[in-house]
């Protein structure tokens, strides 16, 4: 996960623009169709910039799940996997900003920094979620077998 999101770090601003644009094409396909109805009158800015952000989080969300699901046999206790998987994700955040800093038509943000977090913490909590579930079921299946 940390190539995938050091690959899309490394695209200057424009490219990283443009790819990001598709997808807003799509999304604005259907808002015009939403603000025919009145819902909403979000601008195009706005919305290119909530699709940016949702893919920031999304792949840091993807990122925890992978750190806390490596980490998790580590440690005996399951929230210091936890707290140690955010760090890491955290500090992997700080140093892709830093990166960023030094590409084309693209700059540093804390803002990112903190989307990327809650993001890894959305993927963290999502995993033991995940686990605890799985847990519930053998345990479930165990006293079926009794």
């Amino acid at each position: 996960m940390m190539g995938v999101i050091f690959f899309f770090s490394q695209m200057p601003g424009e490219e990283s623009a443009a790819a990001s644009g598709k997808i807003f094409n799509e999304v604005m396909k259907i808002v015009e169709q939403i603000n025919q109805t009145g819902l909403t009158h979000l601008s195009p800015d706005r919305i290119h910039w909530l699709i940016r952000k949702a893919a920031h989080s999304t792949e840091y969300a993807v990122f925890g799940w992978c750190t806390i699901y490596a980490l998790t046999d580590l440690f005996k206790n399951k929230w210091t996997a936890c707290i140690f998987s955010e760090a890491i994700v955290f500090l992997y955040a700080v140093s892709d900003e830093f990166n960023q800093n030094l590409i084309p038509g693209r700059y540093m943000s804390a803002g990112d920094v903190g989307i990327d977090s809650m993001g890894a913490l959305l993927g963290i909590w999502m995993f033991v979620l995940f686990h605890k579930s799985k847990k519930r079921k053998k345990k479930k299946a165990a006293k079926g077998n009794i």
